[in-house]
């Protein structure tokens, strides 16, 4: 869902369908791919979007959508991106503090616009800032996840299985986590029974890891 696409009518819609008083039809979870963090640079990947439109679209869904959750895409080493324009991306995702963030590096695809531009950035300096981005997202990712310490959530039962050397006993996964590509919430053992995969349990969220959380089956 691009910034540039995010209309206040979509807005009002997510937001009824996931606090409808009945229950909700629409999950607050929305992948929003930024590419990059700099006008500089998204001007350059041809982006309509620029920080100022990004900001924007941000407040009026977290706003409007209580418990969102954001996921975004971002490239580093795009041609041409000097340390400012990486000072400014890593600065926007700081700011606005993504729950998820899924970062690459910008590698070369024949017969694109950018395979044909100058001033490329080396594959060594192209890793360096993914990393450094990196290590920033997940600092951000563990004190979101230290922040729903005590919060009893709904999850899906993915995996159950004997109690392992770290005392868990399944792999559960909350509305705020997507399957393959965020964290998952590793699954206490707690007296009855057992559940089942595809079971939907209550869960209390006990611990957090830089991507994961631990939890405990309640009711």
């Amino acid at each position: 869902m691009y910034p540039s696409g995010t209309t206040r009518e979509i807005v009002d819609l997510i937001a009824e369908g996931a606090t409808r008083a009945e229950g909700p039809r629409i999950l607050p979870y929305l992948d929003m791919p930024l590419q990059h963090g700099s006008d500089r640079i998204l001007t350059a990947m041809r982006r309509p979007e620029r920080r100022a439109t990004i900001r924007e679209r941000v407040d009026w869904l977290r706003d409007a959508i209580p418990d969102l959750t954001l996921r975004t895409t971002v490239i580093v080493g795009f041609p041409g991106e000097t340390d400012e324009d990486f000072d400014e991306l890593v600065d926007l995702l700081e700011e606005i503090r993504f729950d998820r963030v899924g970062a690459f590096a910008y590698s070369i695809e024949e017969g694109t616009r950018a395979a044909e531009m100058e001033d490329t950035v080396s594959e060594s300096l192209a890793r360096e800032r993914l990393e450094r981005l990196m290590d920033v997202q997940r600092t951000i990712s563990y004190e979101l996840n230290e922040d729903r310490i005590g919060r009893v959530q709904a999850a899906l039962v993915d995996e159950v299985f004997e109690e392992d050397e770290q005392g868990f006993v399944g792999v559960v996964r909350t509305e705020a986590q997507a399957v393959d590509v965020d964290g998952v919430t590793h699954l206490l053992p707690t007296e009855g029974a057992a559940p089942r995969p595809g079971d939907m349990i209550r869960v209390e969220i006990v611990d957090a890891e830089d991507y994961d959380l631990i939890g405990k089956v309640t009711t």
